[in-house]
């Protein structure tokens, strides 16, 4: 028997152990212990948390439902202590979600090694139960730094492209030759002109950016496992990016030729609604005539000063149909959407003012923060996701694991009629 299927059966079996160890929910546990690197040296600075979700069911874990994360954050001997923990199943996560610099590499638990898939090692590092007022103690997370790409990119004359948003594009040539890929979106500069590409796979990759008809694009770099590359300088040349159509056509990519038609269809809507994104495109719904758009967004509170900005507020969802149009088209993310408390009683309703006269939710209960405090707090108060994958909706707060991955938002407008000046020239009838 080999190794790598030796360490995927042992995982499967302890996971499996430990998932179903417990079957009622768990009070007041506490996870407690240390993450170190490769070397054994403490780590300082980790954010750790044990994102909850309802699961009784191995099979109810492939679309797992997240409820309110407790976190913490490694000292500077690496020790840290998750407490509070009252939910029958967790998963062992390191934040910020998607763009955390580690990545998890094994979990000790009372002396049995867990080794976290490829799949899941950078995000969601492993997925038990915790025995109700269990106290978990000594355990060892070892991480080691994720691979990536940090570029810094510099306008025509040499100064650096400050608190942009730009446009970019990842192309990877897998190292044996045996395929390529691609992905598209936009990165938010830091104020010295910086991004941080994450990268999952060693292979050969080139770096293209844009902004604002101007294009810069890297030499294949080529980065081993666990390797990075921090000093990429992409200078934009004044030249106009070439069209999207155009864009794509230049690079081939044969994995594509044998995508299913279905799959074709997913990501065409995807590349759409990132370009809507990109362009600010306001989308017409010829149901109910009112505009909407997709924006990138750090909070809730962000999305919320984006849409007061432009006249408009996060949408309100009013039926099945309205739903279903607004995933086509701008694509099966998480998104904000504008229900605030609707776990109280008392008039729920729209940030519009609008009642609320249609549901999806994903459980009865809805809460997706636990216990209501009985305060009226930004930090206390409950705001609603739409998870595309699923369509269902989940209530939760500004400060858990679900907030934290949750950068998209969709803003409407009402009483539009298509061409009113307003709306300018990024109108689109869908």
């Amino acid at each position: 028997m080999n190794r790598s299927y030796f360490t995927f059966l042992a995982v499967f079996v302890a996971s499996i152990a430990l998932l179903f160890a417990t079957s009622r929910q768990s009070i007041a546990a506490t996870f407690s212990g240390k993450v170190v690197d490769e070397a054994g040296k403490p780590v300082s600075g980790i954010k750790l948390a044990l994102p909850a979700f309802k699961a009784t069911t191995l099979q109810d874990q492939e679309e797992p439902v997240f409820i309110l994360s407790q976190q913490d954050e490694t000292n500077e001997a690496g020790e840290f202590l998750i407490g509070d923990i009252n939910s029958p199943s967790v998963q062992l996560t390191l934040l910020p979600v998607r763009t955390s610099a580690y990545e998890i590499r094994v979990v000790e638990i009372e002396g049995i090694s867990f080794y976290p898939g490829e799949r899941h090692r950078r995000f969601a590092g492993l997925t038990f139960a915790i025995a109700s007022g269990a106290d978990v103690k000594d355990v060892e997370v070892t991480v080691r730094t994720r691979m990536r790409i940090r570029g810094r990119v510099l306008s025509a004359d040499g100064t650096p492209l400050r608190n942009m948003r730009i446009g970019i594009r990842i192309e990877s040539r897998d190292i044996d030759g045996s395929g390529s890929g691609g992905s598209a979106g936009t990165r938010d500069l830091d104020p010295d002109g910086y991004f941080v590409e994450y990268l999952d796979e060693p292979a050969y990759y080139t770096v293209s950016v844009g902004y604002e008809g101007q294009s810069a694009e890297s030499e294949e770099i080529f980065l081993k496992d666990g390797e990075r590359h921090d000093d990429l300088v992409l200078t934009l040349d004044g030249a106009p990016l070439p069209k999207p159509e155009q864009a794509v056509a230049r690079i081939p990519d044969p994995v594509r030729e044998r995508f299913k038609d279905d799959e074709k269809i997913a990501r065409e809507r995807f590349k759409a609604a990132e370009a809507r994104e990109r362009q600010g495109v306001w989308a017409i719904n010829p149901e109910n005539l009112h505009a909407y758009k997709r924006i990138h967004c750090e909070t809730r509170e962000e999305a919320r000063a984006q849409a007061a900005a432009e006249g408009a507020h996060l949408v309100a969802i009013n039926d099945e149909a309205e739903q279903e149009w607004l995933l086509e088209v701008f694509g099966k993310e998480y998104f904000w959407i504008g229900l605030v408390d609707a776990s109280k009683e008392d008039n729920p309703h729209w940030d519009n003012g609008e009642p609320v006269a249609y549901t999806n939710w994903a459980f009865p209960e809805k809460i997706a923060g636990g216990e209501k405090s009985g305060q009226d707090d930004d930090a206390h108060q409950n705001y609603t996701v739409l998870v595309g994958l699923t369509g269902k909706w989940q209530e939760t707060r500004q400060d858990s694991s679900l907030a934290g991955i949750t950068e998209r938002a969709i803003l409407e407008k009402e009483r539009f009629t298509v061409g009113l000046p307003e709306l300018g020239e990024g109108v689109e009838k869908r």
